[in-house]
């Protein structure tokens, strides 16, 4: 599902939001009846993340803890950007998404709706 080129294209989109996010890494777990995404989102508070579902696309939005600027560090390495990662899933059940956060790793899972049986259709030879 991921390659170079897709990192690449995702960093490049994330520019143009609020003047640019970083990426988390993700995991997107195949199981029945659907899918499960799981985070990794040390350093941020529950409270700053957000989780959308729009048009088929699954869209976490997180704000770590700010690094303190007066603070002079002789090592920094910890994100203190606005992190943010887009995922289409195409056609889901919206009421059955579920979210827990637990020990710096957000967990969703989201459930497929089932496919919609669908008529045979007689065509009538004229």
């Amino acid at each position: 599902m991921r390659t170079s080129m897709y990192d690449f294209l995702n960093d490049f989109n994330n520019v143009f939001y609020e003047g640019g996010y970083k990426g988390f890494p993700i995991d997107v777990i195949e199981i029945k009846n659907g899918y499960e995404v799981n985070c990794e989102l040390a350093g941020v508070d529950k409270k700053d993340i957000n989780i959308e579902f729009d048009e088929g696309t699954l869209t976490i939005t997180a704000n770590p803890v700010k690094a303190n600027k007066d603070t002079k560090y002789l090592i920094h390495e910890r994100n203190d950007m606005k992190l943010r990662r887009s995922i289409y899933f195409g056609d889901i059940n919206e009421d059955s998404l579920k979210a827990k956060y637990e020990n710096g790793i957000l967990n969703v899972v989201i459930t497929t709706k089932a496919p919609e049986a669908k008529e045979k259709k007689q065509i009538v030879i004229e």
